[in-house]
C-alpha cells in the first residue's frame, strides 16, 4: 500500500514538474523571442531594428522592479491563483502588441510584460519544490530548466516560421495562446497554498540573502558574455555557414536538454561540487576551441550549452535550500529580478569589449579569456554556499 501511494505521489509531483516546465517554456519564449522577431516588427512601428534594446530593456527592467517587490510582498498571496492571474495577464499584453503600431505603446506593454514575468516562474518554482521531498528537489529542478533547452530546439524555430511565412502577428498570436493554454492545466494540477498569511514573515534582505539569491546569475554571467556574438562567433572565428546555422543551434539546444536531466539525475548521486567543478572544466575546454582557432563549431555549441546549463542546475540544487519553505516564493522572485538585471550587465559589457563591433580575433579572445575567468569561479562559489547552509543546519539542530 505504501508503495501505492509512493508511486502516486511521484506521479503527482512529476504532473506538477511538467506543468510548470511548460509555464517556463512559454515564459522564456515570450522573453526571449522578441529579439529575433523584432526584426519583422520594425517597419510596422517605423523604428530601425537596433530598437529592439530598448525593447528588451523595458522588459527586464520590468522583471527587475516586480522580482524585488515580490520579495516583500508575494507571501500574502495565494500563490496558485497568482500564477493563473500572471499567465492570463501575460497572454492578454501578448496579445494587445498585435494591435497596435505605437512603439511608445509597444514599450509601455513590454514594461507590463517584465512586471509579470519577473514573479512567474518565482511563484511556479516554490510551488513544485515545496511540494518536492527533498531528495527530488535537483531532479524537479532539472526538468524546468530543460525548457529553456527546449525554447531552442522547438520555441524559436517555429516562431522565426511563422514569422517569415505568416508575419510576426501569427507568431505572436501562438505565445497569446501558449498562455492561455496553461491556465486549464494550472487549474487542473496545481496543489492549493496552505500557507497562512496572517502570520508570515518576511525574510530579511541580509547578505547571505543576496549571495544566494545572485548565485544563479553569476553563474549564468559567464555564458550571458557570449550569447550576444554567438552567430558572428561560429560563423567568422569557426568557420561555420550560414545555412549550418540553424542546425547547430537545434543541436546545442539537444545537447542542452540532454546535460540538464543528466545532471539532475547525477546530482542525487554526486556532491555538488563534483559536478560544477566538472561542468566547469567542460565549459572552459569549449571556450578554448575559438581562442586555440579549431574550426569546430558544432563541437563549441554542444559543450558550451551543455555546460552552461549543467551548471545552472548544480548552482539551483544549492540555492534552493537556503529559504523556508513558506518564504520560496519571494526568495525565488527576487533571484529572478537579480538574473535580469545580471544578464544585461553582462550584455553590456559583452559589447563593451567588442569596440565598434570589432569582431577581430583579438577583441574575441580577450571577451572569451574574461567568459573563462567568471565561469572559474563557480566551485569556490558553491563551497561558500555549502559551508553557509551546514553552518545554518548545525545551528537550528543545536538551538532549544
Amino acid at each position: 500500500m505504501l508503495l501505492v501511494t509512493q508511486t502516486f505521489n511521484h506521479k503527482a509531483l512529476m504532473r506538477i514538474a511538467i506543468v510548470m516546465a511548460f509555464i517556463q517554456f512559454t515564459n522564456a519564449l515570450e522573453y526571449m523571442v522578441f529579439n529575433p522577431v523584432f526584426a519583422f516588427m520594425a517597419a510596422d512601428f517605423a523604428v530601425p531594428v537596433s530598437f529592439s534594446g530598448y525593447v528588451s530593456g523595458m522588459y527586464t527592467s520590468g522583471a527587475v522592479l516586480s522580482g524585488v517587490i515580490a520579495f516583500y510582498w508575494i507571501g500574502h498571496f495565494n500563490k496558485k491563483r497568482f500564477l493563473i492571474a500572471n499567465m492570463a495577464l501575460l497572454g492578454l499584453l501578448t496579445l494587445l502588441t498585435t494591435f497596435t503600431s505605437s512603439f511608445s505603446l509597444l514599450l509601455t506593454l513590454r514594461f507590463c510584460a517584465g512586471l509579470v514575468g519577473g514573479t512567474t516562474m518565482g511563484v511556479g518554482i516554490s510551488i513544485l519544490i515545496n511540494n518536492a521531498p527533498t531528495h527530488l528537489r535537483g531532479k524537479m529542478l532539472a526538468t524546468v530548466i530543460a525548457s529553456f533547452s527546449m525554447v531552442s530546439i522547438v520555441g524559436m524555430p517555429t516562431i522565426l516560421f511563422l514569422c517569415t511565412n505568416y508575419g510576426w502577428h501569427v507568431a505572436l498570436w501562438l505565445i497569446s495562446t501558449l498562455c492561455l493554454l496553461a491556465l486549464p492545466l494550472i487549474v487542473s494540477t496545481i496543489p492549493q497554498d496552505l500557507v497562512s498569511f496572517d502570520t508570515l514573515r518576511t525574510q530579511p534582505l541580509d547578505v547571505d540573502t543576496l549571495l544566494f539569491a545572485s548565485s544563479n546569475a553569476l553563474v549564468q554571467f559567464s555564458p550571458m558574455l557570449v550569447i550576444p556574438i554567438l552567430v558572428p562567433l561560429m560563423t567568422q572565428q569557426l568557420g561555420a555557414s550560414q545555412d549550418l546555422l540553424p542546425w547547430l543551434f537545434f543541436g546545442g539546444g539537444v545537447t542542452g536538454y540532454l546535460s540538464t536531466k543528466i545532471t539532475g539525475v547525477l546530482i542525487s548521486r554526486f556532491s555538488v561540487l563534483i559536478l560544477a567543478t566538472a561542468s566547469t572544466i567542460v565549459f572552459i575546454l569549449s571556450l578554448l576551441i575559438p581562442i586555440l582557432g579549431y574550426q569546430h563549431a558544432a563541437l563549441f555549441i554542444s559543450l558550451f550549452l551543455g555546460a552552461s546549463y549543467s551548471r545552472l542546475v548544480s548552482s539551483s540544487a544549492v540555492t534552493i535550500q537556503f529559504p523556508d519553505d513558506r518564504q520560496r516564493a519571494g526568495f525565488s522572485s527576487l533571484q529572478t529580478s537579480i538574473m535580469y538585471l545580471i544578464t544585461t550587465v553582462a550584455f553590456f559589457l559583452s559589447a563593451f569589449l567588442l569596440p565598434d563591433h570589432g569582431m577581430t580575433p583579438q577583441n574575441v579572445n580577450k571577451l572569451l579569456a574574461v567568459c573563462a575567468i567568471s565561469a572559474s569561479g563557480f566551485p569556490i562559489i558553491v563551497i561558500i554556499l555549502q559551508k553557509k547552509l551546514a553552518k545554518r543546519f548545525h545551528l537550528s539542530a543545536v538551538s532549544p
